[in-house]
């Protein structure tokens, strides 16, 4: 599990496996990012449930794949409104709660969920913070794993007025993001060039 806290609200950031493990039990708010197409998502559902007693509201779904361009092959990115509705959620679990939990997932808990958990870290502490709340986000990934999905820290850097403030202060401090970034600004080019690159790639792994 990885942790982040700021200010009164604890951030967590979490793997679907995880939450289905129970690991957000007793949290007061759950945002839910699943890929674009459907997959069977029943005992997510349960465990989210159970995480927060029920409770109506207590629970956001969104839905988009973890690609930094709006599109990749049949993947869909995600779109600022995604970001603006995290936000205005984060803002009413700690109105409701200030010295609650919240929590983020996705299906890896290292990509769309930290962008979006370092957004909501963003908002908690203000304007000024960015660097504090990189380093917060990043505090609770000791093993180096995360790197936030690139157009949602854009977004995130729009919809708090951030003005690139806290997309400098990842790539300093983050050099994974800077090589996942790098990747889908190369990607962004030509998306379908590089999507029949990655279907060979894929192709040949799975006949390796």
């Amino acid at each position: 599990m990885l942790r982040a806290l700021a200010g009164k609200m604890k951030i967590r950031v979490l793997s679907w496996a995880a939450v289905e493990r129970g690991e957000a039990e007793g949290t007061d708010g759950i945002i839910s990012i699943r890929p674009s197409a459907e997959h069977d998502a029943e005992n997510l559902d349960l465990a989210l449930a159970q995480a927060t007693g029920g409770e109506v509201g207590a629970v956001l779904v969104q839905r988009f794949d973890d690609i930094a361009i709006p599109a990749f092959g049949p993947y869909c990115g995600p779109v600022i409104e995604h970001v603006a509705e995290a936000l205005e959620f984060g803002r009413r679990i700690a109105e409701q709660t200030p010295e609650g939990s919240l929590v983020v997932h996705c299906q890896m808990g290292v990509s769309r969920s930290a962008a979006m958990a370092l957004a909501l870290l963003t908002q908690e502490l203000g304007p000024g913070a960015e660097e504090e709340a990189v380093a917060a986000l990043l505090r609770g990934d000791p093993e180096g794993r995360m790197h936030p999905n690139p157009l949602l820290v854009s977004m995130a850097d729009s919809c708090l007025f951030r003005y690139g403030q806290l997309e400098a202060a990842l790539a300093y401090a983050c050099p994974r993001y800077v090589k996942w970034r790098d990747h889908w600004r190369e990607a962004a080019l030509d998306p379908e060039r590089h999507w029949e690159q990655a279907k060979r790639i894929r192709t040949r792994r799975r006949t390796e």
